[in-house]
């Protein structure tokens, strides 16, 4: 893994970015350009463009860190997307990465089509994100828009370049911040009712002896950002 993680880069030029973006859809695009783009084989193009003149991305760049963390979750066992190449742009600082997605729908997609096979599913849901935690996977872009339910019926994890991954399982109040992420999206967590987040919990806990004194403290976050 050691060699993966020092892949070199190779360049996008502009104009090579341009015939992407004209061959394949763009699916997400900021006020700066594309952010996202799938390409006519399936992969996808994400762009990751520094914001600072000084930044840490710019010592190690948002796109390796996303390489970094896919693999080391695949080591995990964890579901997520395989990254295929490594590009800096033209521009200083701007990376990019071509990745293969995982098939399936987010739980947002779940959530705004289909609620009704969600509800299921809460408990294995618990069960995926205590065996993360456990594994010391602190996903500090948790959202509903970044976790997916695969055809399997199995859980895994998209846009992954914002995480740490500790050598050790999580601590309570890590774990309780996992979750109070979430309530930044209060819509969503007024759909996903105390009922849903009650059979969560039970997987988590039954998923995780770890966990068992985390549950009520992570339980009262919810009912908390849901009576906002």
């Amino acid at each position: 893994m050691l060699n993966l993680l020092h892949t070199p880069s190779q360049l996008l030029t502009d104009e090579r970015l341009q015939q992407m973006c004209r061959e394949g859809n763009i699916i997400e695009q900021d006020p700066r350009g594309p952010k996202v783009i799938q390409l006519p084989d399936g992969d996808f193009l994400k762009i990751f463009r520094a914001r600072r003149v000084f930044s840490g991305a710019r010592l190690y760049s948002h796109a390796r860190r996303f390489y970094r963390n896919a693999l080391r979750l695949q080591a995990l066992d964890i579901p997520t997307v395989t990254v295929k190449s490594l590009y800096h742009l033209s521009h200083s600082g701007h990376t990019a990465v071509v990745y293969q997605p995982l098939a399936g729908q987010t739980l947002r997609q779940l959530m705004a089509s289909d609620l009704a096979r969600l509800y299921p599913l809460a408990a294995k849901l618990g069960t995926f994100l205590a065996t993360m935690h456990d594994k010391g996977v602190h996903f500090h872009s948790l959202h509903s828009g970044n976790v997916l339910l695969m055809p399997n019926s199995e859980f895994g994890l998209i846009d992954v370049s914002d995480m740490t991954i500790y050598p050790w399982s999580l601590m309570c109040a890590t774990r309780i911040r996992s979750f109070v992420r979430l309530g930044k999206y209060h819509e969503e967590m007024v759909v996903l009712d105390k009922a849903f987040w009650q059979a969560a919990m039970q997987g988590y806990q039954q998923a995780s002896a770890k966990a068992a004194r985390c549950v009520p403290s992570i339980l009262a976050s919810i009912d908390y950002l849901q009576s906002r």
